[in-house]
């Protein structure tokens, strides 16, 4: 393991790979800081862009985006009471009071440092737990790899937002696409309705890129502009040594469960904020309380967002199952690159997966003074009028998808996933299992089929393999417990209509805002 972390330092430490791990944390930290842009999409606009870059430059620019981006939500959360990214929703509850106090600079600089950590933390656990699970997963077969697929598909059960019959329609709907093309095995064509296009089946990236890009653009179109106020002064931002101290304990349990919730494919940076606001919150015995402007509640959070981007991409490197949308991006590109996930990476291509364990971590070093240096000029950055940024992202999504191939129907695969992208939004499908689909789709059936082809067209092997019948039944457990509690909550309600807990209250504010 020595020697490949010694080729993964020699493969990212070059003059271009620097340069690019600075200039994706900045891109990483205005997007994200940015209401109504997120790190989603800006990784799905750089996507395209590092087609021409090599693998390691292409994934060291995309990881010090996604880091950035998660800990940039936090700063309009902080300033505006807006999150930049889906993942700040809980940072606002306790950062904009603490700012509306004169505490901008403080609420931020605790922001930084708990995010930095976080990420430190889950890019240490992506390091050697992902060589771990890799090492292990040289002993799967289709069986394996098929149960594995449906472990990441069952997660649409509780990426669904309210309603299980929407989350259920929109990933069919993704299965649906994941089908597009020739039979793997017989070379039928299916649903390809003529077009030469469609035999190699729907473009990943293209897709993607309309479901993050276009579609915020067209949200954004449609809002009307808002009033927020003056934007609070920014002072010092360095919280100093004591004050580390002080949140240590916490910034350790947030990393831990922030960790832990993005190596489970489909749970998200919802579940681990608030799962760490909510866990600090119970054990708090300080003042201020919870919400009234208190460092915990901003250190949680943002430990336990940062500590899902290595998490996240875990399950992905080791088994090939993207952990989040964002996850699944980073599988995109690394199919431009001609690279496959899980064992063969490490195998074929050490240097490249050394390196990009290596960017998660110093893109989070990186992140520490950049982000307290930049955190100074945040109220020019915030002041970008909306419909110019607008103009820039479209032009972004047009001419990278059609820079990966020369292809114009890729650019019309683009355009059309960002309409029914929007058309989702406005009857409030969520996008989400969509994407966990139309990824892993393909990936499900490929295995069945060789499953079925070693056993003879036997269903057998879904019993007589022990680490395939394991899987299987937790994925059973993962779709159905979702259901059967969120069942049990709306009997509750019905029954007692006027005791709707603020817990209640917060997981349907985050799930109104899922896809956003």
């Amino acid at each position: 393991m020595l020697h490949n972390i010694a080729e993964g330092f020699a493969a990212l430490f070059t003059l271009e790979n620097i340069l690019f791990l600075v200039l994706g944390t900045l891109v990483g930290l205005i997007i994200g800081a940015l209401p109504g842009l997120t790190g989603n999409m800006a990784i799905a606009l750089m996507v395209p862009i590092t087609y021409t870059m090599s693998a390691t430059t292409g994934l060291t620019f995309l990881t010090a985006i996604y880091c950035s981006s998660i800990f940039g939500g936090s700063i309009s959360a902080i300033l505006l009471g807006i999150p930049g990214t889906i993942s700040s929703f809980a940072t606002t509850l306790d950062g904009y009071p603490m700012a509306k106090q004169g505490k901008a600079g403080m609420a931020l600089g605790i922001s930084t440092i708990s995010s930095v950590f976080g990420g430190l933390f889950s890019a240490i656990i992506l390091m050697f737990l992902t060589t771990v699970l890799a090492e292990f997963a040289l002993k799967f077969g289709p069986a394996e790899y098929f149960a594995v697929a449906i472990l990441g598909l069952s997660c649409i059960a509780s990426i669904g937002g309210k309603s299980i019959t929407k989350g259920l329609l929109s990933g069919f709907i993704g299965l649906f696409f994941a089908i597009i093309g020739q039979d793997p095995q017989n070379g039928i064509k299916r649903f390809t309705f003529g077009s030469i296009d469609l035999l190699s089946g729907v473009t990943l990236v293209a897709a993607l890129i309309g479901i993050f890009g276009i579609i915020s653009v067209l949200k954004n179109a449609e809002k009307k502009t808002k009033e927020n106020g003056p934007i609070p002064d920014v002072d010092h931002v360095w919280i100093g040594w004591k004050m580390c101290r002080k949140l240590l304990p916490t910034w350790l349990r947030g990393s831990i469960i922030g960790t832990i919730v993005g190596i489970i494919p489909g749970a998200g940076t919802n579940v681990a904020t608030f799962l760490a606001y909510d866990t600090e919150n119970k054990i708090n015995r300080t003042k201020p309380k919870f919400g009234e402007g208190n460092p915990k509640g901003i250190a949680a959070p943002e430990a336990a967002n940062n500590g899902v981007t290595g998490g996240s991409m875990v399950p992905l490197l080791a088994l090939g199952v993207p952990g989040n949308a964002t996850s699944a991006l980073f599988l995109g590109a690394l199919l431009l690159k001609g690279l496959t996930t899980g064992p063969v990476l490490f195998s074929e291509h050490a240097d490249v997966a050394y390196s990009l364990f290596l960017a998660f971590f110093f893109a989070n070093v990186i992140m520490a003074p950049l982000g307290l240096f930049i955190l100074r000029y945040m109220k020019k950055i915030l002041s970008v009028p909306e419909a110019l940024l607008g103009g820039i992202i479209l032009a972004f999504c047009v001419t990278g998808v059609f820079s990966i191939s020369s292809s114009p129907f890729d650019v019309l695969t683009c355009i059309f996933f960002g309409i029914l992208g929007y058309a989702f939004y406005k009857f409030d499908i969520p996008t989400a299992p969509l994407i966990v689909c139309l990824v892993l789709g393909s990936m499900a059936e490929s295995n069945l089929r060789q499953a079925l082809v070693a056993n003879k067209n036997s269903y057998s092997f879904l019993y007589t393999h022990p680490v395939a019948l394991i899987v299987l039944i937790i994925s059973a457990v993962s779709f159905f417990v979702p259901i059967i509690s969120k069942a049990v909550k709306s009997a509750r309600k019905m029954r007692h209509p006027d005791e709707v807990k603020a817990s209640d209250l917060a997981e349907e504010t985050t799930e109104e805002m899922d896809d956003d």
